[in-house]
């Protein structure tokens, strides 16, 4: 079985989608994705790994999940950065350092919710609440790699905590760029994880990360300095995903951004996956605000939190019975 590879240069392999709501419509199934379509496992990482790293005793790592067998790739929309302001002097440059002398401990809470309140198969509801601690540390000589250990995930709900326990010990790594962008995702399951708690892991944190803040590194920048970051993500349809960002203190390192987000469909065409049907978007709306603390020498945030919600309706061949669905995502860094 091959192992996956980091895309830089190379191209990521397309990944299967999951999280999938069926609606019967016109007599045929219909498949509907929640708002955060992310990339699920790859076929390789249903295979599990007994690939184990062992300990680091500093801040950094040798060991990377770049390129080990059962390693899934997860690409990460590219973010392209305007500067709108480059705020009030004094002024100075921002650039990824990554500290390598001790590693970073946070946790992650991230909650996504789907409820289709009409449609032709009536009211469903579905959310997935995912709290994962985290220990991540920069390689020792790749700049742009680093490692993480996924350590005791719980969750609300009782069939998914009991999943998550196996998860425990996984490791993940990330391929980072300039300005915090995180590039891709690899996560390299347990072996005895079952896919719920895979897809619930991976769902989380590329969640968050597709939606994290890109910081500007080609002009300084002081307090109040303003720029917007631009993504194309997928959610059954290309979406173009805008985020404007505001830097409101800095203390050494450590950056306080506060910022919007604001999500709307390129165009009304909603691909159904798994299928050659498509349906019609009517609306669409998916906005948000958050806060994030960032240190240019650490690869995740160190506090913050994101809330982003809406809905859209779509239609098929009878536009007299749309469906209804409302969106939302939330995450907390710890």
């Amino acid at each position: 079985m091959p192992a996956s590879r980091d895309p830089r240069p190379q191209h990521p392999r397309r990944a299967r989608r999951r999280a999938r709501t069926t609606i019967a419509s016109e007599g045929v199934p219909v498949v509907l994705v929640p708002v955060v379509l992310v990339a699920v496992l790859l076929v390789t990482a249903a295979c599990g790994s007994d690939h184990k790293s062992a300990a680091p005793v500093s801040g950094c790592t040798t060991d990377s999940t770049s390129g080990v067998q059962g390693s899934a790739l997860l690409p990460v929309p590219p973010a392209q950065v305007t500067v709108l302001n480059p705020g009030a002097d004094p002024k100075s440059s921002i650039a990824y350092r990554p500290d390598r002398a001790a590693p970073q401990q946070v946790t992650l809470t991230a909650t996504s919710a789907l409820n289709s309140s009409a449609g032709p198969a009536g009211p469903q509801s579905n959310t997935t609440s995912v709290t994962m601690p985290l220990t991540a540390r920069a390689h020792c000589v790749d700049a742009t790699d680093v490692e993480m250990t996924i350590g005791a995930a719980t969750s609300p709900d009782a069939d998914l905590n009991s999943a998550l326990k196996a998860t425990k010990d996984s490791q993940a790594g990330m391929a980072m760029g300039p300005g915090l962008a995180p590039i891709s995702l690899r996560i390299l399951p347990a072996k005895s994880a079952n896919d719920a708690a895979r897809q619930a892991i991976e769902s989380s944190l590329v969640g968050s990360l597709q939606r994290s803040v890109t910081v500007p590194t080609d002009v300084p920048l002081g307090i109040g300095a303003q720029w917007r970051t631009e993504r194309t993500v997928d959610s059954g349809t290309q979406v173009k995903q805008t985020i404007t960002a505001t830097l409101r203190a800095r203390d050494g390192d450590r950056l306080t951004i506060d910022f919007s987000i604001d999500e709307s469909p390129l165009n009304s065409v909603f691909a159904i996956p798994g299928s050659t049907q498509t349906l019609t978007i009517d609306t669409y709306t998916m906005a948000g605000t958050g806060s994030v603390v960032l240190d240019l020498g650490r690869g995740l945030p160190v506090t913050g939190n994101l809330t982003i919600s809406g809905g859209r309706t779509l239609s098929g061949d009878d536009p007299t019975n749309p469906l209804i669905q409302q969106m939302s995502f939330t995450d907390s860094w710890q």
